[in-house]
């Protein structure tokens, strides 16, 4: 179990590849760097390196109302997961 005060060094290393899995796009992080301020920048490397995709695919970790904003005021389709409300029925 660790201990609060135990001290880690991890880094986060996110792609953006495209359907056949080639990387058009990469950044790391420190591990303590959420993957939600990631994706923007990783989308406008792509943006930069190739071109505008039609469509971004992320997991959950990436799904913000800004993401979603920022993907939909440049034309690209977000593909997030649902996400069920955190409220009791």
């Amino acid at each position: 179990m660790k201990d609060e005060r135990t001290k880690q060094f991890a880094y986060s290393f996110h792609a953006a590849t495209d359907e056949k899995g080639f990387v058009l796009s990469a950044i790391v992080t420190p591990g303590n760097v959420h993957n939600s301020h990631v994706l923007q920048p990783l989308v406008e490397k792509v943006i930069q390196n190739v071109q505008k995709p039609l469509a971004v695919a992320a997991d959950a970790a990436y799904k913000t109302p800004a993401i979603t904003n920022f993907l939909l005021e440049n034309q690209m389709l977000p593909v997030l997961p649902y996400t069920r409300s955190k409220t009791k029925d």
